[in-house]
């Protein structure tokens, strides 16, 4: 499907595929740079928590980000 870049340079997710994927203004999706492509995807929501809970532990442990990467990879991929 082809879309049209604003003026603002934002782009509109066609309402079919919000629907299809469950996404909602607020939903959080991840952008990738792919060689000549752009990738967007949803988000998890049990992703999306667990990058809240390490935002809510970074002050008490001081993690990098670098850190941050890896506990969350650990979680996800066990």
């Amino acid at each position: 499907m082809i879309v049209k870049i604003s003026k603002g340079q934002q782009i509109t997710i066609p309402s079919e595929f919000r629907k299809d994927l469950k996404l909602k203004a607020g939903s959080k999706v991840d952008i990738i740079k792919k060689q000549n492509k752009i990738i967007i995807q949803p988000i998890e929501e049990d992703l999306d928590r667990l990058f809240d809970n390490a935002r809510k532990i970074l002050p008490k442990h001081k993690l990098t980000a670098k850190q941050m990467d890896e506990l969350a990879e650990h979680e996800i991929l066990g």
